[in-house]
């Protein structure tokens, strides 16, 4: 069982993934060595981590699909396997209903979005069906969810300052080689980081505050099993009247429960994923979407069996974090 200081600092961490740890120890009455201790023991051991992730504004600069896939029972491992390889395909997990296995795909562009789609599946085995959605529009993802464990005063003080967006510009090899970086260790400092990437930590800080401040990306604290106290993850595939649509993206993106709230183009037009501690709290969502959005059909529910690949950190039976493949969510000269 992880404590719940330790939730506490998680918590901290999602709301300001790269705070200083002094801001951290001051909000919660702690030396910024504790702070420190504590967190490593926490990312030695797996059950947390910091990565990069797709920002609020990635969708004007990177392009996005989930993907639903039915396999052949006896060569599914062989198929995890070698999705949970493949950069572009961030989480994978094994899910209930008509449905075995729910991907999320990352791409810098829409031809290489278009590459992976059309070209990758024929060459995975055991695959006997496919069911790809683009995304259109965000209104809500997982990097925004919040355990909630830190009162609402302590959290206010751990939000992150504004930080003025940066004018247009093309990431370089140099922000592609921090991201990798940052994706090995969302903690490391400015001199570990300017140090791999052979520049000083001034420019590591400039340079990474800079596309952070773009909002192109963002950056995540996510957590194994242990930590979630029993949250279960489903995902509802959703048909909504276009006059509703993103009126109840929005209700949804609203819910401390929601982890992911999009607007996607394919058989269904909305998809929700959401962390409960019973099931049939989705029972009470659906008859809320049928009073909000008469004429509105679920046309899938799949409940979360084990998750394999997270935001491109490989996860062990526990949901630690044991490897980690980066994204690729910005290419250079993109």
């Amino acid at each position: 069982m992880i404590s719940e200081l330790d939730l506490e600092i998680v918590n901290a961490l999602q709301i300001n993934p790269r705070a200083d740890w002094s801001r951290i120890g001051d909000v919660l009455e702690l030396s910024a060595p504790t702070v420190v201790r504590r967190w490593s023991s926490l990312a030695e051991q797996g059950l947390a981590w910091i990565t990069p992730a797709p920002g609020p504004r990635y969708l004007s600069a990177g392009w996005s699909a989930f993907i639903n896939l039915q396999s052949t029972p006896a060569e599914q491992d062989a198929l995890i396997q070698r999705l949970c390889a493949e950069p572009a395909f961030g989480t994978v997990s094994l899910v209930s209903g008509q449905h075995d296995l729910f991907v999320d795909c990352f791409a810098s562009t829409h031809e290489d979005l278009m590459a992976i789609v059309t070209g990758s599946f024929a060459e995975l085995p055991g695959v006997t069906r496919r069911e790809v959605v683009f995304v259109t529009e965000l209104y809500r993802q997982a990097s925004d969810w919040r355990s909630g464990t830190l009162e609402p005063a302590r959290a206010r003080l751990m939000a992150k300052p504004p930080i003025p967006s940066p004018p247009a510009y093309s990431p370089d090899r140099l922000d592609a080689a921090l991201l990798e970086e940052l994706a090995k260790d969302g903690r490391a400092s400015w001199a570990e980081l300017g140090a791999a990437c052979g520049v000083s930590p001034q420019t590591a800080r400039r340079r990474v505050e800079r596309f952070l401040g773009a909002g192109y990306i963002t950056m995540r604290c996510d957590t194994s099993a242990a930590a979630q106290r029993g949250l279960r993850e489903v995902t509802l595939s959703l048909n909504v009247p276009a006059t509703h649509v993103d009126s109840i993206g929005q209700y949804f993106a609203a819910l401390p429960s929601c982890r992911v709230s999009a607007q996607v183009l394919g058989p269904h037009n909305l998809l929700v994923t959401l962390w409960v501690r019973n099931y049939l709290e989705v029972q009470a969502h659906e008859r809320e979407l049928a009073a909000r959005a008469p004429g509105s059909t679920v046309l899938s529910r799949q409940a979360v069996v084990r998750t394999y690949k997270r935001l491109g950190h490989l996860l062990d039976k526990d949901g630690r974090t044991v490897d980690v493949v980066p994204l690729p969510l910005w290419r250079e000269g993109h």
